[in-house]
């Protein structure tokens, strides 16, 4: 059996191995654990304030279905900003594309005068060829405004 130095030198380096080990097992379990397989894409952008309610940021979530002809599901989210009391939390949440029509990509999300702007860009999920943009406006209240719809 080999022995370890008990010198600086040998604690030192088991001291750097030990955290690396133990971080490995909780990193992985997390991440299994947060995110859904099936989310494509998830950005967050733009802010909202609703009086009595609370402020936060928006979230776009694209969900992906589907096996041989895979389309997306986008969500438009509400989140809540955590506070000394409390997590941040989803207030409101939208379908903003249903699936089975479109794969769309990643989000885009600005900042507006009102709320967000959110542009999406993808396929269609029965004709690759066709490209699509999508573009609607987040206000706080869970408004939502058609800007284009994917199909135009």
């Amino acid at each position: 059996m080999k022995r370890f130095k008990t010198g600086i030198l040998g604690r030192h380096h088991v001291v750097r191995a030990l955290p690396g080990f133990f971080l490995l097992i909780p990193n992985t379990a997390l991440a299994e654990t947060l995110v859904h397989p099936s989310v494509g894409a998830v950005v967050e952008g733009g802010y909202w304030h609703e009086n009595g309610v609370g402020d936060g940021r928006f979230r776009i979530v694209v969900v992906d279905q589907g096996f041989e002809h895979v389309s997306s599901r986008v969500v438009a989210e509400w989140k809540s900003d955590s506070t000394k009391t409390s997590d941040a939390r989803i207030l409101h949440a939208v379908e903003l594309v249903k699936g089975g029509f479109y794969r769309i990509g990643m989000p885009k999300i600005t900042s507006s005068e009102d709320g967000a702007n959110v542009e999406l860009e993808g396929v269609a999920t029965y004709a690759p060829d066709t490209s699509v943009i999508c573009r609607f406006n987040l206000a706080p209240g869970r408004k939502v405004t058609i800007i284009k719809a994917c199909g135009d």
